[in-house]
């Protein structure tokens, strides 16, 4: 059975929703890049002499970039759940 199009639906598509969707997207994407290029700025910084401070501060981005791709991945494959 073929149903008419509801408020705010174009296609059959809810158009408000897909937007956020994919703004929360590009925001998780946009977080992940930039605390992995920190991550990997801060180990630049801390040179062969391997400070402690830039050191730890890198390998804590570079961790929180990868949890972010692995909770990432627990949320898209569903055998995880």
């Amino acid at each position: 059975m073929i149903q008419a199009a509801g408020d705010g639906q174009f296609l059959g598509v809810d158009w408000g929703a897909f937007v956020v969707v994919f703004l929360v997207a590009f925001a998780a994407t946009v977080a992940v890049v930039v605390a992995y290029s920190v991550g990997l700025r801060l180990l630049a910084v801390a040179g062969p002499e391997r400070r402690r401070l830039p050191t730890a501060a890198a390998w804590l981005c570079i961790g929180v970039a990868g949890a972010a791709v692995l909770y990432g991945l627990y949320l898209i494959i569903p055998q995880f759940h």
